[in-house]
């Protein structure tokens, strides 16, 4: 009784008798609505009073709650959100990010997330900077998980405006230079290397197609999920069809332990443009016979896809490993079937076919990305000044180290600077 004496008395808004309709108005407290508050109106005036103060009661413990919901809590519950928009993968790379850089954190994420203010993000995302030394892209994915979760309490109606902002200074960021070429792409040399290589593994384990899915990339330049998925069907004449993928599954019920649920099918790309049709080169022919030659001789079958083993199809950890062990048995730097991509499209690219070709070819949305991020030099720093030099017009060739031309030679006067005459 004292309670309910205490919020009738304190009871903010104005309470009116309407005596046409009869009836007794006033307002309540509201989270649901933008107003933070509720019309109600009874016959008696007792009723009104009862549903004030169930209303501030609700309202109060609400409030409650709310106010005391920490960051953490408001990103777990946003991340279940979440999960109805995204893939597994999605939530698994943003639960990783949360634990690696927020969670080393708790003045920030044990904080009240209504009490955070613009310079508690100012100084966490610098203090991120200083630590890491991220490219732009990588702290932009940091950045919208921030930038996420209070959308998702203003669109909840926790709060009427984010305290999210991004004022770290550029120069922070770490160089987007682009990469040499000599660890982006392989060289001839290194891709006859790894031929060979590749030849051997499979003599010493003829059942293993994992072999030839490498080999044949240097032919397609697909993702490793796309030359994963590929099956018979998918070829008619000199020409195959890429449009579905090899992906990791996750059980993302417990969001602090996802856990992996294996490889699985899907009849679509990493994007729209993914789905595309490619030309087979003669040697690309032939490795896919060889690998659907194994299949019928071990009597391996999954559907009609081509690179098997036993019932189910080959993972991309199978053709990981073989590179890595490949290129380490060689005694070369690893390089991933990311680099056989890009060797692919620098290939393509520095043999005459046009940019908007070499885009589809890859299954890129635009130019840009393909130029920025897949074109490089595959030939060795000799081939490239050789190749200079002829672009220059010196058709004459570099006399071997330690042979000398004949040069004349020019001496040019010595002068002293001028001295300043004031």
């Amino acid at each position: 009784m004292n309670k309910r004496k205490e919020i009738l008395k304190k009871h903010p808004y104005s309470i009116w008798y309407n005596e046409k309709e009869g009836r007794w108005y006033t307002d309540v407290p509201y989270m649901q609505s933008k107003s933070g508050k509720k019309r109600i109106k009874r016959k008696r005036r007792e009723d009104l009073d009862d549903m004030i103060v169930e209303y501030t009661k609700e309202y109060q413990e609400n409030n409650s709650q709310k106010w005391n919901m920490t960051l953490n809590a408001l990103f777990l519950e946003f991340m279940d959100y979440k999960k109805q928009e995204v893939s597994a993968g999605t939530i698994r790379r943003m639960m990783a990010d949360w634990k690696k850089f927020y969670m080393p954190h708790p003045e920030l994420i044990n904080k009240p997330f209504l009490k955070v203010t613009k310079i508690d993000i100012d100084t966490f995302f610098n203090g991120i900077m200083n630590e890491y030394h991220l490219k732009r892209k990588a702290f932009l994915n940091i950045c919208g998980i921030i930038k996420q979760a209070y959308e998702y309490a203003v669109d909840a109606e926790y709060m009427e405006r984010s305290p999210y902002r991004n004022k770290v200074n550029r120069k922070k960021f770490s160089s987007d230079k682009k990469s040499p070429s000599a660890v982006q792409v392989y060289s001839e040399k290194e891709k006859e290397l790894l031929f060979d290589e590749m030849e051997r593994r499979l003599m010493n384990n003829p059942q293993n197609t994992a072999c030839l899915a490498v080999l044949l990339d240097f032919e397609l330049g697909t993702r490793k999920g796309e030359i994963l998925a590929i099956s018979e069907s998918d070829i008619a004449g000199e020409r195959i069809h890429i449009h579905r993928q090899v992906v990791e599954r996750f059980d993302i019920t417990d969001l602090q332990h996802i856990k992996s649920a294996g490889f699985h099918v899907v009849e679509y790309t990493k994007s729209e443009e993914g789905d595309r049709w490619l030309p087979l080169t003669k040697k690309a022919q032939d490795i896919i016979r060889r690998a659907i030659e194994i299949n019928r001789t071990y009597g391996y079958s999954y559907q009609d896809f081509i690179f098997v083993r036993e019932n189910h199809i080959l993972t991309p950890d199978a053709i990981d490993a073989q590179i890595r062990r490949g290129c380490e048995f060689i005694g070369m730097p690893v390089k991933t079937m990311h680099k056989i991509r890009k060797t692919y499209a620098s290939k393509l690219y520095h043999n005459g076919v046009n940019l908007s070709a070499v885009k589809d070819a890859l299954g890129h949305a635009d130019e840009s990305t393909t130029l920025r991020h897949y074109i490089f030099n595959t030939e060795d720093l000799k081939e490239t000044d050789s190749m200079i030099r002829k672009a220059l017009g010196d058709t004459e060739e570099m006399p071997e180290k330690g042979t000398s031309r004949d040069l004349k030679i020019i001496s040019f006067p010595h002068r002293e600077k001028a001295e300043n005459p004031a």
